[in-house]
């Protein structure tokens, strides 16, 4: 089995979540008291935030690169960044890396194209939702992707700087998405991307109607694959 190596702490919680995830499924298959060989490279989330938010893609880019660089001495086979938004970066980071780096986005259209599903919404931070990589990859697989309007997008964006990558998650926050989640329903949307890895924390498919696909689930259960593949 290959060995994982995982860029997290973009924030920590949703790196917890990839742990937790890629450890019980793997568990699940091999029983015992058998878990994955999994390093994790944690990522100062302010020093990141501090470049995309100023559209420094290539800088944070290359903090990246560098972090991978360690998990390639650490022993790693292969690299998830455990989040979606430096995903904005990924042909550069692909290109310059020294390992395999499973996309988060190629993962989620498979999930999204096996269900026949045309037509999607998507959360996340303004520069998931803005910048166009998720749309671009999905545009790949026949998929349209559609936003929530302005106002929405910066409640969404507001929240999850501001309360879930701290942790917290409130009942008040919750019933707004699910609000937002509505209107991209009403607009034509068949499911819902929860394109940051800190929303299906807050929200899951239990809370909707619609079918909902969490990018930490089923990019966490795509880098398992990878690593038990011959």
């Amino acid at each position: 089995m290959k060995h994982i190596g995982i860029i997290g702490g973009l924030s920590p919680e949703s790196t917890i979540e990839y742990y937790k995830i890629i450890c019980k499924e793997y568990n699940k298959l091999a029983g015992g008291l058998n878990f994955p060989q999994i390093t994790i490279r944690s990522i100062n989330l302010e020093e990141i935030v501090g470049l995309f938010s100023k559209g420094q893609w290539d800088n944070m880019a290359e903090v990246i690169i560098s972090a991978i660089y360690d998990l390639q001495k650490a022993g790693a086979s292969f690299v998830g960044i455990a989040t979606n938004t430096p995903h904005n970066a990924f042909e550069r980071i692909k290109e310059f890396s020294p390992l395999e780096v499973l996309s988060i986005m190629d993962a989620t259209a498979l999930e999204i194209k096996k269900d026949g599903i045309k037509k999607v919404g998507l959360l996340g931070t303004k520069q998931t939702m803005e910048y166009g990589f998720f749309q671009k990859t999905f545009a790949k697989y026949g998929i349209e992707t559609i936003l929530p309007d302005d106002t929405d997008r910066n409640y969404i964006d507001n929240i999850i700087w501001g309360e879930l990558v701290y942790g917290n998650f409130k009942e008040s926050s919750k019933k707004n998405f699910k609000k937002i989640i509505k209107r991209l329903v009403n607009d034509g949307a068949k499911g819902i991307i929860l394109g940051c890895t800190e929303i299906p924390i807050l929200i899951n498919q239990s809370d909707i109607d619609i079918q909902a696909y969490n990018t930490t689930e089923i990019h966490a259960r795509a880098i398992l694959s990878y690593a038990m593949k011959e």
